[in-house]
């Protein structure tokens, strides 16, 4: 997404951005805007093996911090902790992974936000990547 389209997007969404790249992935990047989400590229996502194609698209409401994070995107299915593929909310090919299917995303986590405590701040963007990385591991 170019900048000129990024700096469309709302301040504290842009606030949380600077914050990822500062402290988690300074490539960190939108690279799609559907509806009220954007498709957020975390290349330093921790996975459970190093096999594993890097990163997946966090799927975030425009108005983050303000509302909840819902998806993650990947290229492809991740791997659990132990044998096989994360199941939980797994959806290929789902509708949620149009946006960012062009350049490989496929796999649709529908992991919501339910029992996290809800984001506050632009900074809570780093919690939202580790959230999503335990929610790998654990698989």
């Amino acid at each position: 997404m170019s900048d000129l389209v990024e700096a469309d997007l709302p301040q504290p969404f842009r606030d949380a951005l600077r914050c990822l790249r500062e402290k988690k992935d300074a490539g960190a990047r939108v690279d799609a805007v559907s509806g009220n989400f954007a498709y957020v590229w975390v290349e330093k996502l921790a996975k459970n093996n190093a096999l594993e194609s890097a990163g997946g698209w966090l799927r975030l409401p425009v108005a983050f911090p303000h509302a909840n994070p819902h998806g993650l995107i990947t290229r492809e299915a991740l791997r659990g902790a132990s044998e096989g593929e994360v199941g939980d909310g797994h959806h290929a090919g789902h509708d949620m992974c149009k946006p960012v299917a062009g350049i490989g995303g496929a796999h649709y986590y529908s992991w919501t936000w339910e029992n996290a405590p809800p984001p506050r701040t632009p900074e809570d963007i780093i919690g939202v990547v580790q959230w999503y990385e335990r929610r790998i591991r654990k698989g």
